[in-house]
C-alpha cells in the first residue's frame, strides 16, 4: 500500500460512464432522493409565544414598580369660587387644602381644566403661588404633614359667558404629579359684557 487515500474514478465526459481501472463501466442511476423542505414552525411558533410572554411579564413588573411608588395622597380638598362677574371686573376663587399624609415637594394648583379659567382670566393675585404660565398652573411650594394652606386666587375675566371652571391640586415630585383622591373642585360662573 502507498498510504495514499483512494482517487475518484474517472468519469467520462458525457457523465454516463466511470473507468474502473480496466474499462468503463456504466453509471448506475440512484434513485432520486426526495428532499423534505425544513420547517421551523414549531420552533419559531414556541419562541414567538415565549417572547410574548417575556413582553407581557416586563410591563407588568414595570406597572406595579410604578403603581408602588406613586402613594395617594391624603389630602383634604375644599373651596368657594365666585359664580358672577363681569368683564374687567373682580373675580376670585378660594382653595383650603389639608395635608393628612406626608410632606409634599411642590403643592400645585390647575385652573386649566374645563372651560379653563387660566385662559379666561388675568390673574390680580396668585394668592402666595407663583404663576407658571408654561404649564399654565400656580406653584405654591413646600405643604409640610400636617399643615393646612388657604389660597385665595384673585382675578379679572376677559371674556363673558357661562362658564364652567374646574380647579385640581397636585403634588410634583420630581417629575411625576401625584394626585389627592378628592381634588377637584367645580363650579359654574357666568361672566358679562
Amino acid at each position: 500500500m502507498s498510504g495514499q487515500p483512494p482517487s475518484q474514478p474517472q468519469i467520462s465526459a458525457d457523465g454516463k460512464f466511470y473507468w474502473d481501472g480496466q474499462r468503463w463501466v456504466p453509471m448506475q442511476q440512484a434513485a432520486p432522493m426526495q428532499v423534505r423542505p425544513t420547517s421551523h414552525r414549531g420552533r419559531n411558533l414556541g419562541l414567538g409565544c415565549v417572547g410574548l410572554i417575556v413582553i407581557v411579564i416586563v410591563i407588568a413588573v414595570i406597572g406595579s414598580n410604578g403603581s408602588k411608588n406613586q402613594p395617594t395622597l391624603k389630602w383634604d380638598v375644599t373651596g368657594r369660587s365666585i359664580t358672577s362677574s363681569s368683564v374687567g371686573g373682580s373675580d376670585a376663587t378660594q382653595v383650603t387644602v389639608t395635608n393628612n399624609g406626608s410632606a409634599a415637594s411642590n403643592l400645585i394648583l390647575y385652573l386649566n381644566a374645563k372651560d379653563d379659567w387660566f385662559k379666561h382670566h388675568v390673574i390680580t393675585d396668585p394668592g402666595g403661588c407663583t404663576i407658571n404660565k408654561n404649564l399654565e398652573r400656580l406653584e405654591c411650594g413646600a405643604f409640610a404633614a400636617g399643615a393646612t394652606k388657604t389660597i385665595n386666587v384673585g382675578g379679572s375675566p376677559k371674556d363673558a359667558g357661562n362658564f364652567d371652571f374646574e380647579l385640581d391640586v397636585a403634588d410634583e415630585e420630581g417629575s411625576q404629579l401625584l394626585y389627592p383622591d378628592k381634588g377637584a373642585l367645580t363650579w359654574s360662573e357666568t361672566v358679562t359684557a
